[in-house]
């Protein structure tokens, strides 16, 4: 008899469990009748313009993410935030390439819609030549940075060195910017935004176009970390979904793009507009690695000593385009 009663309780045990397991399933799916979304914390620099709309339309939002941008200047940082656990994706140039090769716990997993190399060198208006910022005080970045390998891969073109020039770092785009504009360096690298900005102004001249002296090569990368690619693949997946969701409106809204880039991520109109209304439409949609383009900024960067020359990785083995919608 006994036995009988432990029979007939195990189903109705088991019955309870379930039901409780459900109950703490939705609790934590459904806080307030809000479902809860995993979290992404994608490093960027500020005013991504394809994750901030992504946000705001709620595109990542549909694929149950809920995505928060943790800032950095550069390439160099989002590679640290990810080795530091502070961060789970990220998007940022070269930096993320030499990492990857180097043994940080990262995958790239897609590419930006516009991932070639697009820094510029902005000089003072006076300045015809390259050559005459020789012995000068110039602004290239930071170690590691992808506008310092611009510039050098630029002066060795034009058969110079680094100690040829005075190298100030004077910050982010916009404090090297200002640093121009107050005479403290004769030139910077810098986006082509901000370059065409100096020349509008009238305290700026864009006087060399790396992409000029890269030949094929791919700048540009989405990243994500080991870790989080083993836990929560379907995140990974569900991410570069609405990536390509978002800058496939983009693409076909250029102009609600610009006005939300000016209204939402405070850039100045006209030299965003003159430079975005011409490559918003030739946008990438695709995510997918150029991987000869990879194979040659290896390449570059073994050359100019970011990557050990006698590395042996490939870019086969530093990409993982799975997650990548069909």
């Amino acid at each position: 008899m006994q036995r009988l009663k432990i029979i007939k309780l195990v189903p109705l045990f088991l019955l309870a469990v379930f039901v409780a397991g459900c109950a703490k399933k939705n609790e934590r799916q459904a806080k307030d009748g809000v479902e809860q979304k995993t979290l992404v914390r994608y490093a960027t620099s500020a005013g991504n313009l394809p994750i901030s709309f992504g946000i705001k339309k709620g595109y990542f939002a549909e694929q149950g993410l809920e995505v928060k941008i943790v800032t950095i200047t550069g390439g160099v940082e989002a590679v640290t935030a990810a080795a530091a656990g502070e961060a789970d994706l990220g998007g940022m140039g070269s930096p993320v390439l030499v990492g990857a090769v180097a043994g940080v716990p990262i995958t790239i997993i897609g590419s930006p819609p516009a991932n070639g190399q697009h820094f510029i060198l902005v000089s003072k208006p006076q300045y015809k030549s390259f050559a005459e910022l020789k012995g000068k005080p110039v602004s290239p970045g930071a170690p590691g940075q992808g506008t310092i390998q611009a510039f050098n891969v630029i002066a060795k073109a034009k058969g110079f060195k680094p100690s040829d020039f005075q190298y100030v770092n004077a910050g982010t785009s916009a404090n090297a910017l200002a640093a121009l504009q107050a005479g403290k360096v004769e030139a910077v690298i810098t986006s082509e935004i901000v370059g065409v900005k100096a020349e509008i102004e009238g305290f700026g001249k864009i006087l060399e176009h790396a992409a000029d002296y890269f030949g094929h090569y791919q700048h540009s990368f989405i990243f994500a970390t080991n870790s989080f690619i083993k836990e929560k693949p379907e995140a990974v997946r569900g991410f570069l979904a609405a990536y390509r969701k978002t800058v496939e409106y983009l693409k076909v809204h250029p102009d609600e793009a610009i006005q939300f880039a000016v209204k939402e991520l405070q850039q100045d109109e006209v030299p965003f507009r003159k430079v975005n209304e011409k490559e918003i439409p030739t946008w990438d949609t695709s995510g997918r690695i150029d991987f000869a383009g990879t194979e040659h900024a290896i390449k570059i960067l073994k050359d100019l000593g970011d990557i050990d020359p006698n590395s042996k990785i490939t870019a086969q083995q530093i990409v993982d385009e799975q997650f990548l919608p069909k």
